[in-house]
């Protein structure tokens, strides 16, 4: 029987009440939860990575230009354009969110660990490693092609190892990795032998004490990155720059934490502004994680109903690592708003299939994992990148 206008109008007017009536404490969060935002943040990402180079709109990421937010917004209104500009110039924020599930994924698995320091580190080496290593080889096969072995063994060879090591984003004059994304594997390595130290640090002094560190780090990155920037450092690229993201997911994790309407709203103020001034800019990652937990508690319900979006976000890890790789000959032929949105997407399956194709390979390595490792972030199911 088919429904009247008032009962529709009644159901409607239903749901939206709880949309915004609900409230999801972050602690509850399960693996279900992770996965799809881990797919949510992938796909921002690749999306993000293929779109800032594609089109003239650049994000305000690891460094500040209040232009840039004019040519968005002389860009994202023209219908044509509106996706690629959105995704270029907001994407980036899904590496937020990955580092927000990093920390929270290791406060909720690791947070009574006794093992030492060097087991907790040689642990999150083997979880993440074998996929990158196994991207690594699938790279260097394609660039010796492209530019000659040569030039993979004498320029390419020193930058990984650095790389590998977890160093390069604080080694002078480095700059970004062969493969531009891939700046986010010293990152995270960093933020693991950093998170032993937080956990001691939060469980002696509780909250506050991250929320006091967070203000330090910002003012000590504030300060430092126009020192460093004679050196190609930027604090961005290590935990120092993004601990704000860190001591949200740690204290998410340990605390009966609420994101509320009266949160989320400045939040979505904040990250509007922060592209146009510099005063909102140094909130604008933390607001937009803000955001992006508020809007998906709103529509959870729906979201964990996809199958798809599991699928991403069990892949997320080699996505990250392929994606770089993969879009650049479907980028050089996105001339058009048409041709770029289908080579986008285009670009993003081939991705998908790859990753999969890798995660086939790995998975007999990955099921010998302990479950209860499966929360953090950099396990075989999870990912994170960020822009080149």
């Amino acid at each position: 029987m088919q429904e009247n206008p008032r009962s529709i109008f009644l159901r409607i007017q239903s749901y939206a009440r709880g949309v915004f009536s609900s409230q999801l404490r972050l602690d509850t969060l399960d693996k279900k939860d992770t996965t799809i935002l881990k797919a949510l943040a992938i796909v921002a990402i690749v999306f993000h990575n293929f779109f800032h180079i594609a089109v003239n709109v650049r994000e305000n990421e690891f460094d500040f230009k209040p232009e840039r937010f004019g040519v968005f917004l002389r860009t994202v209104v023209h219908p044509s354009l509106t996706i690629q500009s959105l995704f270029a110039f907001y994407g980036h924020y899904g590496v937020q969110i990955f580092i927000f599930l990093s920390a929270y994924g290791l406060a909720k698995t690791h947070w009574d660990d006794p093992s030492s320091w060097h087991s907790f580190m040689w642990s999150r080496v083997k979880k993440l490693y074998p996929m990158f290593l196994l991207v690594i080889a699938f790279w260097a096969a394609l660039a010796a092609i492209h530019v000659g072995a040569l030039w993979v063994i004498r320029d390419a060879a020193p930058h990984l190892i650095l790389m590998l090591a977890g160093v390069s984003t604080i080694a002078p004059r480095i700059g970004l990795p062969p493969v531009g994304p891939w700046w986010f594997i010293p990152f995270i390595m960093q933020a693991y032998a950093l998170f032993p130290a937080l956990r001691r640090l939060t469980q002696r002094f509780g909250w506050p004490s991250l929320v006091v560190l967070s203000f330090a780090c910002y003012y000590v990155t504030h300060l430092a990155n126009p020192i460093l920037a004679h050196w190609t450092i930027n604090l961005s690229m290590t935990p120092i720059g993004r601990m704000r993201m860190l001591c949200l997911g740690i204290i998410a994790a340990r605390y009966p934490f609420r994101i509320r309407y009266y949160m989320a709203l400045p939040a979505f103020a904040v990250l509007i502004l922060g592209g146009k001034y510099f005063a909102f800019a140094h909130f604008s990652s933390l607001a937009a994680v803000i955001a992006s937990l508020w809007l998906y508690s709103k529509f959870r319900p729906l979201l964990r109903q996809s199958h798809t979006l599991e699928k991403i976000g069990t892949y997320s890890l080699g996505i990250f690592l392929v994606n770089g790789i993969v879009r650049v000959p479907f980028i050089y032929f996105a001339h058009t708003a048409d041709l770029q949105l289908t080579l986008a997407v285009a670009s993003a399956a081939v991705t998908v299939a790859i990753s999969s194709f890798f995660h086939y390979l790995l998975t007999p390595a990955f099921k010998t994992e302990k479950a209860t490792s499966q929360h953090a972030l950099w396990v075989p199911e999870a990912a994170g990148s960020s822009s080149e």
